[in-house]
């Protein structure tokens, strides 16, 4: 292994485990990152196995935030409780977004390994993100989401019926992108080594 993408790797497990010792990884995701990180010629970056989120936007990155963020599936009086206030400014978005994984590959031909793995396990979008010498980025992504403004300017857009019907969605959609990942965790651990 050269020492660039040694290097490398050692830079992305160091913030890795710092997230995962603040919490910041969602449990669901662990093992199958940490299969990958256990192999020479890969390494894993930013990644999520799915959530369910209400998002507060405000125009740019910066100054949005989350009210509320679930990896599982959720109670339709988890999302009311997180829209009791309102802000009176931007937009409050639901969101379903299903898994998201970034794969570093030693060499293009193990990144190429990747994406034949990930599209035979269903995935449809799978490409490279970053083409530099040693470092092959991956990123896979399910078509599956929601995207859907619950509220504006303070005002709530839709009914409490409603709320409910759009968590019960989100979350056979979570289900579903969940099983999927499990059927790509288990063909990463069985063609990739």
């Amino acid at each position: 292994m050269s020492k660039r993408f040694v290097n490398q790797k050692r830079n992305a497990l160091e913030r890795y485990n710092q997230a995962r010792n603040l919490g910041d990884v969602d449990e669901e995701i662990i093992p199958l990152l940490e299969h990958i990180n256990s192999l020479d010629d890969f390494y894993t970056t930013s990644s999520c196995s799915g959530r369910i989120t209400l998002l507060l936007e405000r125009g740019s990155k910066k100054e949005s935030r989350w009210l509320g963020k679930w990896h599982r599936e959720i109670t339709p009086g988890e999302v009311i409780e997180c829209l009791q206030d309102i802000p009176p400014d931007g937009v409050v978005w639901f969101k379903y977004e299903s898994a998201i994984l970034h794969i570093a590959a030693k060499t293009i031909e193990k990144a190429k390994k990747i994406l034949y793995i990930v599209r035979d396990s269903g995935y449809k979008r799978v490409g490279l993100q970053g083409l530099k010498k040693e470092r092959y980025l991956v990123e896979v992504c399910d078509t599956e989401r929601v995207d859907c403004p619950l509220a504006e300017k303070g005002r709530l857009l839709v009914d409490e019926k409603y709320l409910t019907y759009l968590t019960a969605f989100s979350n056979r959609r979570f289900r579903k992108g969940r099983k999927k990942l499990s059927h790509l965790e288990s063909s990463l651990k069985k063609n990739l080594s």
